[in-house]
């Protein structure tokens, strides 16, 4: 049993932390409740595109770039060019995203495009430990005197950290606009399934034992720590059986519900609130449910071609909006056609299935997003819906598992209970999103192989 190791959740950090553990020695089985791995790093092919699920991007100098690394994974792809359009008050300006962009443009004063460089210069260096734990709000309002400097410097923020509310930690959103300034990203060819492919494809190889389709309803543990896991009562196919067998050898179809498969050591890849739940709601698990996850409304189209070649990036500077034609760089759409990720970020921490089947007010809000959304489009690819071949509308697409507060620390991946871990974007003190998943497996698959 000491040797034997239970992952609960397939996606990014549970892939991860799986290949770690089995080069490590463990003894790996990793269960996934849905028929797929990958989780949010899913892409579905759709008329000859790649749709991610809304935009993702790799950052070169995160610390996710440095676990691929480690474990051998290819993250083919290039990066896009540092200009686009600045949006603000139903205008366009010239997006300042370089020196020349940025004396150039005429979305600053002067004097706001001095604080915006020497702002855009500290966080590029800036040592986040000495920042006060205070919200990005306030410390914008304490470095940015200029109104559009803050603005712009705000929405520079927003595209780092995939998040418009000002209310979340100054030390992480700074920390993550460092590593954005310092590496740019990465648009992932064939999307980022080609990821999860090659995780899955070295996870097997190095041994890990995978069972999809089914459910693990909560850990055993007793004074000692962790004992076994139980499985629910889902239906599993002979294959399925036979990766099970491995490490429940007597046991029968009939025998799944309520079956306890032995484990000393349980790592929970998976949200805040279902970690909570598996390792049954106890007190030390009441810090995790108080995170809540950040959202965005998502419209990506496929287009048969691009009626403006040249418009492929564009951030709203006084409004939380986001388009990309990612296609541009990355290998994601068929010769001469293109595919674009629009965004609008949320500045509500609403659980998703609130939003999609809450009240009429909130699905009068998905509605607009979308309006919102289309009207980008019409402004940046007029013409769009002429040469539509596939959309995909994402009323709220989870960015992240927990908005990082100034005043709410992340758990960490070692639990109290001993032989339970934890993992993913809403655990451990480094990066956030993919980044934050994957240095989150990394550390817990250190800890389990340390002890």
């Amino acid at each position: 049993m000491g040797k034997n190791v239970v992952i609960v959740g397939g996606g990014l950090a549970g892939l991860a932390a799986s290949i770690y553990l089995a080069r490590g020695g463990r003894t790996v089985t990793l269960f996934e409740k849905r028929q797929y791995l990958g989780g949010r790093a899913i892409t579905h092919l759709r008329h000859g595109f790649r749709f991610n699920l809304g935009a993702h991007a790799v950052y070169r100098a995160g610390a996710a770039r440095s676990v691929y690394r480690e474990l051998g994974i290819p993250v083919p792809g290039r990066s896009p060019k540092t200009k686009g359009i600045a949006l603000r008050g139903g205008k366009e300006y010239r997006l300042p995203a370089t020196i020349l962009s940025l004396l150039t443009t005429g979305l600053l004063s002067f004097g706001g495009k001095i604080q915006l460089a020497k702002a855009l210069f500290r966080a590029r260096r800036i040592d986040v430990s000495k920042v006060p734990p205070v919200s990005i709000r306030e410390w914008l309002d304490a470095n940015l005197t200029d109104a559009g400097a803050r603005e712009a410097m705000a929405a520079v923020i927003r595209l780092a950290t995939y998040s418009a509310h000002d209310t979340q930690s100054a030390q992480r959103a700074l920390a993550q606009l460092r590593v954005a300034l310092r590496g740019n990203v990465i648009y992932v060819d064939e999307g980022w399934q080609r990821i999860v492919d090659s995780l899955r494809n070295t996870a097997v190889t190095s041994g890990v034992n995978f069972i999809s389709g089914t459910r693990i309803m909560g850990v055993v543990r007793d004074h000692h720590g962790v004992r076994a896991v139980e499985l629910g009562g889902l239906e599993l196919d002979s294959d399925r059986m036979d990766t099970l067998s491995v490490a429940l050898p007597d046991m029968k179809p009939d025998d799944i519900e309520g079956a306890l498969i032995p484990a000393e050591t349980v790592l929970l890849a998976v949200d805040p609130e279902t970690a909570a739940e598996l390792a049954g709601y106890a007190d030390f698990t009441k810090p995790w449910m108080a995170s809540r996850p950040i959202t965005a409304a998502c419209l990506d189209v496929g287009l048969r071609s691009l009626p403006r070649p040249k418009n492929t990036f564009a951030l709203g500077i006084d409004e939380p909006l986001y388009y990309s034609v990612h296609s541009a760089v990355a290998q994601l759409a068929p010769k001469g056609a293109a595919l674009i990720h629009t965004i609008k970020y949320r500045t509500e921490t609403t659980a998703s299935d609130e939003v999609i089947d809450g009240s009429a007010t909130r699905r009068g809000a998905a509605q607009q997003d979308e309006r919102d959304l289309e009207a980008l489009l019409d402004r940046m690819q007029p013409g769009w819906r002429d040469v539509l071949a596939h959309r995909r509308f994402l009323p709220a697409m989870t960015v992240s598992n927990a908005l990082a507060l100034p005043d709410l620390p992340r758990p960490s991946p070692v639990t109290p209970v001993p032989g339970l871990y934890i993992a993913g974007d809403w655990v451990g003190d480094e990066g956030v999103l993919s980044d934050a998943s994957l240095a989150s497996a990394r550390a817990a698959a250190k800890a389990i192989l340390a002890v």
